[in-house]
């Protein structure tokens, strides 16, 4: 059955009906019943069960990730920016890959669909459930990124306050230090402006690929025409051949009976 999710959208319910089939011969009526109740995968779906299936590398490092962010958010952890670079970088990494799994088969790509994308790989590398699925590349419904419910029921620790010190006179007053999350909003949009630039490359990358592709299906296809053309002369030429070696038989069966005839 897990084939059968890396089979492309336009495919899946032929090769769905098609296993459930075999298996009602078979005598699994049961498991033939539940394999035609499948729904067909989203293409977003799709591309995510393919790269999990091809990569399962990708699916470890984003739960990793997840599972660090984790620790972080509920303060046993303190490397706050490299674990949310490395958790987001894990997440783009994915989505780009489904990206090119999507382009590989033809299907578009929209903003819209990336981000359903990452909040479906959130919601799964968080839910022990889903990553099971997600890790076997069976992912049968799409999800929603998770909030303060991924801890399981816990709530990150709130930071001790500060103890008060005594105000400074206004005319020495300096601005105020950047705040954790103004860092935080930094590098997440740094790590945006990243994941954009990489997605952008490989677009590039995938637009110059296709192109060849099309070339050489251009160049296959006028080779496929010449060798019809070389095969239709051959068979040509081959008839002509043995018209002449049934000529040359004839010619001397003629020739023997002239040389018999006179031998009498």
């Amino acid at each position: 059955m897990i084939e059968l999710y890396q089979v492309p959208p336009s495919e899946f319910v032929r090769e769905r009906n098609a296993l459930a089939a075999r298996l009602r011969k078979a005598g699994r009526t049961a498991e033939a019943a539940d394999m035609a109740r499948l729904r067909r995968p989203s293409p977003v779906l799709w591309a995510i069960n393919r790269v999990a299936h091809d990569q399962p590398g990708e699916v470890k490092q984003l739960i990793e990730a997840t599972e660090a962010l984790k620790l972080v958010q509920l303060g046993r952890r303190k490397d706050v920016d490299a674990v949310g670079t490395r958790q987001r970088s894990a997440l783009q990494n994915f989505v780009t890959r489904a990206a090119a799994a999507l382009q590989s088969v033809g299907l578009g790509v929209s903003p819209a669909m990336l981000r359903r994308a990452s909040a479906t790989l959130l919601g799964a590398a968080a839910d022990s459930r889903a990553r099971a699925l997600l890790q076997q590349g069976r992912l049968s419904e799409e999800l929603s990124a998770p909030g303060f419910e991924v801890f399981g029921g816990m709530t990150p620790r709130t930071r001790p306050v500060a103890p008060a010190t005594r105000p400074r006179p206004a005319t020495r007053s300096k601005q105020a230090a950047p705040t954790e999350s103004s860092t935080e909003k930094r590098a997440a949009e740094r790590g945006a402006r990243l994941a954009r630039q990489r997605l952008q490359t490989l677009e590039r990358e995938a637009r110059r690929r296709r192109r060849r592709a099309e070339r050489t299906g251009t160049a296959a296809a006028a080779l496929r025409r010449r060798l019809h053309e070389i095969d239709e002369r051959l068979a040509q030429e081959r008839r002509q051949a043995d018209e002449a070696e049934r000529d040359a038989a004839k010619a001397r069966e003629q020739l023997t009976r002239a040389g018999a005839n006179r031998g009498r």
